[in-house]
């Protein structure tokens, strides 16, 4: 197979490279800016995607196909301060946002002949578009959280790159003013740059080989995971025709077995607290589709057709003793994950069909899991001997409660609501601690399902729910 090039050049301003929109994401003396809508444009010409060109026709129009899969990733910025106490200086919540998808030959006049369609199918011609960088929701107003109000700025800029595969790099500029107070330095000032990489096959990283990158970033990845780039874009039957698909619009719905009801995790145990989790839960494995005067139509869930996405969840708790001021929060960080697929008829004569129901595509959750959300840490040799003092920790028990957080998940209908529906139960029991909190048990419900454009919505159902719980798409 021959290595994929792609022949950007972003300062002669080259066809084929959207720079995206500049944003700023702050107003306050610390400024943060990002950008939306960066990417590799979803039509262009063959001899901007491989080097050196495999066919005669350099010029052959390629498009964005039928595969598509997105990708988030929690970026966490740290700038810490002088003393060993000051474990948050300045501190930044930020979402990286991309789509990978594949390119495919543009079809009518001057498309490609049979043989060149097939020389092109052992490359892999994946693009990267929609990548932003924006702020994450906290839930409490403190991104960033600036502790001795010290202005400065973090800037995030994008270009392509010409390094073997085509993937995109995203440039940070950081600067930050020195902060004194009545002569005493608070704050040096700094400045440094580096670059994040994003590749066609869904991964973001560090730049490698830039140590101060980090020792002041940490990335999770949120929703979606690192793939192949498979290049074969529609669907055959069983002869090796491809297959069209048309749409199947449903009256009501009858839902079928499930292969997997979920399997509960082993308890993550941090200092006293469990979070007991589940993982596997599937919606059915068919539907059957009714409407009047027809017969009923099998469909399945197309597992290979759906795309993984994630929820993230924080449950906190502060139960502070009548009278004193002293805080005894319980916080966990949860990943919600799940694919969603849609039902789909089997082939019939090279045609098959998609359910919809009142004009939306009827979905369902496939391999959901809901554990403790493993974040990033810094590598020791890297950060310092006490480097990972200063880390985000998953689970946080303050007074070492005896605390138990408890999920279990559910599949239901809704009347109203298109698609299947999974309802997740969860308790909270804590022992409290002698003079610092009061013993405590909650409990209540979530409702995982699409709203009307179809996107996936996690609804709390109740007061404790909201209380909570805060969540992050």
């Amino acid at each position: 197979m021959t290595e994929v090039a792609i022949a950007l050049n972003t300062t002669a301003n080259m066809i084929g490279f959207a720079q995206g929109q500049a944003k700023g994401l702050t107003d306050g003396v610390f400024q943060v800016n990002g950008f939306s809508n960066a990417g590799f444009r979803t039509e262009v010409p063959l001899n901007q995607l491989i080097s050196p060109v495999p066919i005669a026709h350099g010029q052959l129009v390629m498009v964005q196909g039928g595969q598509s899969r997105q990708h988030v990733y929690w970026l966490r910025y740290l700038r810490r301060g002088i003393g060993v106490t000051d474990k948050k200086r300045v501190c930044v919540e930020l979402l990286v946002r991309f789509t990978t998808f594949d390119y495919v030959p543009k079809d009518g006049e001057g498309g490609p002949t049979a043989q060149e369609r097939a020389i092109l199918r052992d490359y892999p011609l994946w693009g990267i578009t929609d990548l932003s960088v924006s702020l994450m929701a906290t839930g409490r107003g403190r991104n960033p959280f600036n502790k001795f109000n010290e202005s400065g700025s973090l800037t995030f800029d994008v270009a392509a790159v010409n390094d073997g595969m085509p993937h995109l790099r995203i440039n940070y500029r950081v600067q930050h003013q020195a902060k004194n107070l009545l002569g005493a330095p608070l704050g040096l000032s700094h400045n440094d740059v580096g670059a994040f990489l994003v590749h066609s096959n869904g991964s973001f990283e560090i730049n490698p080989g830039e140590g101060r990158t980090e020792k002041h970033f940490r990335i999770t990845p949120l929703s979606g995971s690192v793939h192949d780039r498979p290049t074969r874009v529609v669907p055959d039957d069983e002869d090796g025709q491809p297959v069209t698909t048309g749409v199947l619009r449903a009256q009501r719905i009858e839902l079928g077995g499930i292969d997997h009801g979920g399997r509960m995790l082993d308890p993550h145990e941090h200092k006293g607290m469990k979070v007991i989790g589940f993982e596997r839960m599937d919606g059915p494995n068919t539907v059957t589709v009714h409407n009047d005067g027809q017969p009923p139509v099998v469909a399945t869930a197309a597992d290979d057709e759906g795309h993984e996405t994630s929820l993230r969840l924080e449950y906190v708790r502060d139960g502070a003793v009548l009278g004193r001021k002293v805080r005894t929060k319980i916080k966990a960080l949860l990943l919600l994950r799940f694919t969603m697929v849609p039902y789909v008829t089997a082939p019939d004569g090279g045609h098959r069909q998609i359910v919809y129901v009142g004009g939306v595509r009827y979905t369902a959750f496939r391999n959901v899991s809901l554990r403790v959300l493993e974040v990033g840490h810094g590598d020791p040799v890297v950060v310092g001997e006490k480097g990972r003092e200063y880390d985000v920790d998953a689970v946080k028990n303050r007074h070492h409660e005896e605390s138990t957080l408890f999920f279990g998940p559910y599949v239901e209908e809704v009347p109203g609501q298109v698609g299947v529906q999974l309802r997740i139960d969860w308790t909270a029991e804590h022992a409290g601690a002698d003079g610092r909190s009061r013993q405590h048990s909650n409990k209540g419900r979530f409702r995982l399902g699409t709203d009307p454009s179809g996107s996936p919505v996690l609804r709390l159902l109740d007061a404790d729910s909201n209380k909570y719980f805060t969540v992050t798409g």
